[in-house]
């Protein structure tokens, strides 16, 4: 799919909220996509909505290495169009996988925000910014001698709130939680959203002229 393709896309999900594109993917039968509650919005309002690069951060000891952001650059190179950073923290709580540097350079990049299954730290700053992340929670902490980016899981299928997340996956995030359209489905994905929310707006005006709900489903079944 090519960049002018994915960009209308992407405009056309941002019509939507993450509730009716899950109901979406449960109504064509698909893998689930809503990930787990935990994930929420790191600051009041916060939206993420783009394609997924990956990478999974392991167990270190060793001190923060200095190349670190050349290994994020080459991360970078690898990622789709209209990128959102996911990072897989191998089930880890003690240390922050985004903080106010990273996202000021993820944006500075043109990323869309972040999804991290673990904390995130400079809430303020991060806020300030409005670097959208998505996170499990928050913590002071930084991976300095606590953790470390496997270069081997770059832009490989990484693991996010217990759903497999793969490079070119849809991840959208709202008020709601986050859901993850596989690459392939985001265009039917796209279209039964859009109608399950047109029949829900039916419903809403046929509710408003006294009808009762009971003839309504008749005519039209809720979604």
């Amino acid at each position: 799919m090519n960049k002018e393709k994915l960009e209308s896309i992407l405009k056309e999900y941002s019509n939507l909220y993450t509730c009716a594109v899950s109901d979406a993917i449960d109504e064509l039968g698909l893998e689930p996509g809503f990930i787990d509650s935990e994930i929420r919005p790191m600051w009041p309002g916060a939206r993420v909505l783009g394609l997924a690069g990956t990478m999974k951060m392991d167990l270190s000891d060793e001190p923060l290495d200095r190349n670190i952001i050349a290994k994020m650059l080459q991360f970078i190179k690898q990622t789709p169009d209209f990128p959102i950073m996911c990072v897989d923290m191998s089930g880890y709580m003690i240390a922050a996988g985004l903080g106010q540097s990273t996202s000021r350079i993820l944006e500075k990049l043109g990323f869309r925000g972040g999804l991290v299954d673990g904390p995130i730290r400079d809430i303020a700053q991060v806020t300030d910014l409005k670097f959208p992340i998505f996170a499990r929670g928050i913590i002071c902490s930084s991976i300095r001698g606590r953790m470390v980016i496997d270069m081997d899981s770059v832009m490989k299928p990484i693991k996010c709130g217990g759903r497999i997340i793969t490079p070119g996956d849809l991840i959208f995030g709202d008020i709601n939680g986050v859901v993850v359209v596989k690459s392939k489905d985001i265009e039917s994905v796209l279209e039964k959203a859009k109608e399950m929310i047109s029949t829900d707006k039916w419903w809403f005006e046929q509710l408003q002229k006294g009808r009762k709900p009971s003839e309504i489903e008749k005519e039209r079944p809720l979604p």
